[in-house]
């Protein structure tokens, strides 16, 4: 609490975290703001179909802009945050979004999402399309139905513009609270003081005004996207409602979620009142989900302790044989090292579900792990020939050829999986590796200039693709020119980045 704010004294953790945060963000803020001033109005349309807003928000940030924040605040989040680069839980994600962004009537390429190894229970929005969400979330989260009710939370943030609104808002804002804290300044000593406390409460006010009504506009979205993805649109309520109950047993250490998404009563009524006027279907409690949320205990726990939790959960559940108990089981002892005995649990899984990936790749992982690579790349190769599209498939396969100095199949195989996913680093990092080994250096190095390029490092990326050119025959024009109009969009690229 800034000792300049003696009087809030509201025992609300949660308003008292937006209050720190939001004396954060003006500083923040602050500068934009002020070149924003003398941004003057586009008038761009938006990409996601949105209503009539009636506000500024688009005169403030274009379509374009909110691109490019999004790209560049995902370069940084690669290099800073702990991102989980686990292909399945990627995988899950990545098809658990889609189904929502479909839902929403949305581009498929239009958003991405990010999975961070964070413990708290929260998932957040950025302008272009870019959403988080913490390992926490899904450990705490019930159901699929749950976490897909905060994620179509978060998208109805990108859709309806909240970021750029709350900058419009702090522009208008701007000018008065500037007048105050200069005078402030320049009259020195309490008065300083004072004008920051004037400033930061008015300031305070109007942001939570906005927060609440941003809040409960994404909750309504939301839910309607959840609706129409095919989830059981009571789950949102639910989820909110565990949220509140867990900050009311430990107000102290409140989840994050609450921290940034404010639940009050009020909130949670009208998401039940909302989720009536949905037919209601089954909980979504999708045995995915269930897989996943035990690969990620197990990766949280140490190996013992993960056994001895699911071997005792088995034990507890003798009437029924539960595939995420006995996942998690055999995820346990290969992380043990136990080989023998996690073959042992991965047949009987198979027996039970022959075609679930998630369990055809654990045997080829134990196979791999005990030294047999040879059948480790068999059942690799079956898994990518029964699901070509599959990212974690692609992901194994390719790391399998790779051991087996197979680098012509890995080149075939990753050249297609960048056409369907283009925005991997990983996947042009491997292929720079498979055209090297092949011998193809100009591709080599075109391809390790994408993956600099993804990263930000347009000067990394022009030096790349400089080098690639002066392997392309001069005869190849065609190599010679693409090369060439790929260093002049990198160059403006850069030179884009450097304007901001």
């Amino acid at each position: 609490m800034n000792s300049f704010h003696p009087e809030i004294t509201s025992t609300d953790y949660s308003i008292q975290y937006m209050y720190r945060e939001f004396i954060n963000f003006f500083l923040l803020i602050l500068p934009l703001a002020l070149l924003l001033l003398a941004i003057p109005a586009q008038g761009q349309t938006s990409d996601f179909n949105l209503p009539d807003l009636g506000d500024e928000s688009y005169n403030v940030m274009s379509s374009l802009e909110q691109k490019q924040l999004g790209e560049k605040f995902y370069r940084q989040a690669r290099t800073y945050m702990n991102l989980v680069d686990d292909p399945e839980l990627k995988e899950y994600l990545d098809d658990l979004g889609n189904r929502l962004i479909e839902g929403a009537g949305l581009a498929r390429d239009s958003f991405t999402f990010f999975m961070i190894n964070d413990n708290s229970v929260n998932a957040f929005a950025v302008p272009g399309g870019y959403i988080g969400v913490n390992t926490g979330l899904l450990l705490t989260a019930k159901n699929e139905a749950e976490v897909a009710s905060v994620l179509g939370h978060e998208i109805a943030h990108v859709t309806q513009q909240h970021i750029p609104r709350m900058i419009s808002a702090q522009k208008k804002n701007l000018l008065p609270n500037l007048a105050t804290l200069l005078a402030g300044i320049l009259l020195g000593g309490q008065a300083t003081e004072a004008a920051i406390a004037i400033t930061s409460a008015r300031s305070l006010d109007k942001q939570l005004t906005f927060t609440r009504a941003f809040e409960r506009e994404a909750d309504r979205i939301g839910i309607n996207i959840l609706a129409n993805s095919g989830y059981d649109t009571d789950a949102m309520p639910a989820f909110f409602q565990r949220m509140q109950q867990a900050n009311i047993l430990n107000e102290t250490n409140a989840p994050q979620f609450l921290l940034t998404h404010p639940i009050t009563t009020d909130r949670i009524a009208e998401a039940k009142a909302r989720a009536a006027n949905y037919p209601h279907t089954a909980t979504n409690n999708n045995t995915r989900f269930t897989l996943i949320h035990a690969k990620l205990s197990v990766m949280k726990a140490d190996a013992n302790g993960a056994e001895d939790r699911y071997r005792e959960k088995i034990r507890n559940d003798k009437t029924k044989f539960t595939l995420g108990d006995h996942y998690g089981l055999a995820l346990s002892l290969l992380k043990g090292k136990k080989y023998k005995k996690a073959k042992k649990e991965i047949a009987l899984l198979l027996d039970r579900a022959p075609n679930q990936i998630l369990f055809r790749i654990l045997e080829a992982q134990v196979a791999s792990a005990q030294g047999n690579n040879d059948k480790s790349l068999k059942l690799f190769r079956n898994i990518y020939k029964s699901d070509k599209s599959s990212l974690s498939a692609i992901t194994y396969y390719t790391e399998a050829l790779a051991h087996h100095n197979n680098y012509a199949e890995a080149r075939k195989v990753l050249r297609k999986a960048i056409r369907k996913f283009p925005k991997s680093v990983l996947f042009y990092e491997k292929l720079s590796q498979a055209e090297s080994k092949t011998g193809s250096k100009m591709e080599s190095h075109r391809a390790l200039a994408e993956a600099y390029a993804l990263l930000g490092n347009y000067h990394s990326a022009a030096q790349q693709l400089n080098i690639a050119r002066s392997f392309a025959s001069k005869d190849d024009f065609y190599a010679q020119a693409s090369i060439t109009a790929r260093i002049k969009e990198i160059k403006n690229l850069a030179a884009l980045e450097k304007e901001k």
